[in-house]
């Protein structure tokens, strides 16, 4: 057993031993002098002595021992469960959090050094024959290092940790470890005790609110519970956390002249304070010069902020080139993982874009007649340089190979839409292409919402009818922030104020992001919406307008949002469609026409048979597959949260396993404390010290002399003297009171009473 504050320990046994020693040693040494009636007196206290030794004995340990338990008590004892198992051989299995957010430096090194600095001393008290094994919970968590006795072995496989980019995943790792433990305690005729130690800081990418680690139902943990007694230890959590700017997006997409990139790259500072401070900011890519630095100023408190590069191409840019990878990097910081982020995408010397409507003719005599079809075709080709190609389309004969070029189709008469043509407009999207759909003009009715938007795999939902305002409604002065028209940011308050809307189609289904305009009731005017495949994936986008750009439902065509209201919807939604086919690093990327996929460190990813490449991404960058294709690959901002994790909420997360013991940072595992236990060994100690003084004060009461029923009793002892003295005064004819008057002195005199006493005891 030992003590968190073994002083205190120290000072309860002095406490007890000292008054003892004191009174050894300073007791007074008397030098007996014997009297005539000494013997006597002797006689009646030898026949007391010994109870009353035994009582002030008794007494004595009693409160010493009270004394001890509540010094011991108020030390903190901690019962090693390493000592109590000290016949057995021991399986240690380290669990390393060696995540994305290992690499944080809180100091001079990075937090991964200190948790195995930690987890390599806990280890280090270990006896001989005990085994160690290292298992990474970065994704996928995997076994380093099995179980071994070799310390060579054991410090090789702490020095080749490093952090990784991959997530943590800290219950797959314990899984992996119990599972281990489990095969070796059932391939062995030895069940030794078992300790795993999760090395981690626990920052909330590690341990997300609400997540436990383990199901104390599962196989798994049946499985380890009978096969050998498991104990959890984790180290402290963290509570340092240093201010760190990341990026959590970029948009890319064609310049609207030549042949360069407009990107936006959206940034946020995490840290449990904020105060001013600059980032420096710059872009690169393919074909592209690479932008001057830009620096962005926050202010104190300041979390979000934005920047935007004109990236123009460079003369030796090659035309050949089907796609464009870029990157965004920020200068260093507490954590490099999340200061670069990178997109692909599509070069585009012009934009082919279908519309689906009926044909007409712009006749300035009657411009209410004038079909949504060719107002937007005039908005997306004002001129012959605009960079954009418009062809018309039949709507009924809408098929893949009609399809097969265009970048972005507008659905002006979706009520004309063929079933066939839904299902080729589906497959359309998915494959990262843009579709946009306005209601159709001819009629209130619009039942061509159960049809069409099923198939482009998208949960919005319109009413069946449109509604007429008795009173056109004007749009809201506040209008949400939407990637689709950030380039028109600044200038949409003025753009939105003159607009009017007299009939309007009721859209429901859409979250609070995907709000593009509104109107002043609060009801969306256009909303963007991200198909979502049978698998879970995600691809292409699909923007739904309530209002039909024609005269006889709203004033758009005629006011000057028309044109960048449309020309941003393609260009941004062109970039965003395509944006959707890049991939986590952690997880496993979705295949398109590669098969092999390379990454610049030269690792390489196959596709599998479910469409999936076999392997997760380990690191961020492009990948580029064996078609010329390109995926980007980014670290998730999901994964890069360094909050810190409190005491309570490790404990919580351990729970389904039983409970863990916390160890304080630098520790060994001798030095390790349960709170459970300590709170437990102190309770019971305070216990024992209270029932002892209880026990104390109630034996002191009836051995003391002033007791009612002590004092009320004949000592045995004093009225044998008296019956003694009574008997023998008449036959000794002697002067008790003065020896010397019968002539014999003072020895004579104490012999002879002593032998009258001995032989009336004899009688």
């Amino acid at each position: 057993m030992n003590f968190l504050h073994p002083g205190l320990a120290l000072a309860a046994v002095a406490a007890i031993a000292l008054p003892i020693v004191i009174h050894l040693l300073f007791r007074r040494r008397r030098i007996p002098l014997d009297w005539a009636a000494m013997e006597i007196l002797r006689e009646a206290m030898r026949r007391t002595n010994r109870r009353l030794r035994a009582e002030q004995w008794l007494v004595l340990v009693l409160r010493c021992l009270a004394v001890l338990a509540l010094g011991l008590a108020i030390a903190v004892p901690v019962m090693s469960s390493v000592l109590m198992s000290a016949t057995e051989p021991r399986t240690w299995m380290v669990v390393i959090d060696d995540g994305v957010t290992s690499a944080l430096r809180t100091g001079v090194n990075a937090e991964l050094a200190r948790v195995c600095d930690d987890a390599r001393q806990a280890v280090s008290q270990r006896r001989q024959g005990d085994r160690v094994g290292i298992v990474l919970a970065s994704v996928p968590p995997r076994i380093v290092l099995a179980a071994t006795a070799d310390s060579g072995r054991i410090e090789e496989g702490f020095a080749r940790i490093t952090a990784a980019q991959t997530p943590s995943d800290l219950s797959g790792a314990l899984t992996l470890a119990r599972g281990f433990i489990s095969n070796e305690s059932m391939s062995s005729s030895t069940n030794g005790p078992t300790t795993i130690i999760v090395a981690s800081a626990f920052r909330e990418a590690s341990l997300p609110d609400g997540v436990t680690l383990g199901n104390s139902s599962d196989a798994v943990d049946r499985a380890t519970t009978l096969a050998s007694e498991t104990e959890f230890v984790a180290l402290t959590p963290a509570q340092e956390s240093p201010v760190d700017v990341r990026l959590t997006s970029i948009e890319a997409r064609n310049a609207a002249v030549g042949d360069g990139v407009s990107l936006r790259a959206q940034l946020m500072r995490a840290g449990l304070s904020l105060p001013a401070a600059e980032t420096r900011v710059n872009a690169l890519g393919d074909g592209l010069m690479t932008s001057p630095v830009r620096i962005v100023t926050w202010e104190a408190g300041q979390s979000e902020a934005s920047v935007e590069f004109q990236l123009p191409a460079t003369v030796s840019s090659s035309r050949e080139m089907r796609q464009r990878a870029v990157e965004v990097r920020l200068n260093d910081d507490a954590l490099s993982a999340g200061n670069s982020m990178f997109a692909v995408i599509q070069r585009r010397n012009e934009i082919e874009v279908a519309i689906l409507g009926r044909r007409g003719a712009l006749d300035a005599s009657d411009l209410e007649r004038v079909p949504a079809s060719l107002w937007i075709s005039r908005a997306l080709n004002p001129s012959t340089n605009s960079g954009m190609r418009v062809r018309d389309l039949d709507p009924s004969a809408c098929d893949d190979q009609a399809l097969l070029g265009f970048d972005a189709v507008i659905v002006a008469r979706p009520d004309l839409v063929a079933p066939s043509s839904c299902d080729a407009l589906g497959r359309f999207v998915l494959r990262g292409g843009l579709v946009v759909i306005v209601p159709a003009a001819e009629t209130l009715a619009q039942s061509w919402s159960a049809t069409l938007l099923p198939k482009l795999s998208v949960r919005v939902r319109t009413a069946a009818e449109a509604t007429v305002a008795t009173e056109p409604l004007r749009l809201a002065e506040e209008q949400p922030t939407s990637a689709l028209l950030y380039a028109i940011r600044p200038e949409i308050a003025s753009l939105v104020a003159p607009l009017e809307v007299s009939r309007s189609l009721a859209l429901e289904g859409f979250a609070g992001n995907e709000v593009v305009l509104t109107l002043a009731n609060n009801a969306p005017f256009v909303v963007a919406v991200t198909p979502t495949n049978v698998d879970g994936t995600s691809a292409g986008l699909v923007v739904l307008f309530a209002a039909t750009p024609e005269l006889t439902w709203t004033n758009l065509p005629v006011k000057p949002l028309m044109v960048p209201l449309f020309q941003e919807i393609v260009r941004a939604g062109l970039g965003l469609a395509s944006g959707h086919t890049g991939a986590n690093v952690g997880e496993r990327v979705k295949g398109a026409s590669f098969t092999v996929l390379r990454a610049d460190d030269g690792t390489t990813l196959t596709l599998g048979e479910d469409g999936r490449s076999r392997e997760v991404v380990a690191r961020a960058g492009v990948l580029r597959g064996d078609d010329g294709s390109m995926v980007a690959a980014n670290i998730s901002a999901a994964t890069l949260g360094i909050a810190p994790s409190s005491l309570e909420k490790v404990r919580a997360a351990f729970a389904p396993l039983g409970g863990v013991r916390i160890a304080a940072s630098n520790q060994s595992e001798s030095e390790i404390s349960s709170e459970s236990t300590r709170s437990t060994w102190s309770f019971v100690l305070l216990a024992l010290a209270l029932t002892t003084l209880l026990i104390e004060g109630v034996l002191s009461r009836a051995f003391s002399r002033a007791s009612l029923v002590r004092a009320g009793r004949n000592d045995q002892g004093i009225s044998t003297v008296g019956r003694v003295r009574g008997r023998n005064t008449a036959r000794v004819n002697v002067s008790l009171g003065n020896p010397s008057a019968s002539g014999i002195d003072a020895n004579t005199y104490a012999v002879k009473t002593r032998d009258l006493h001995l032989k009336e005891r004899a009688q």
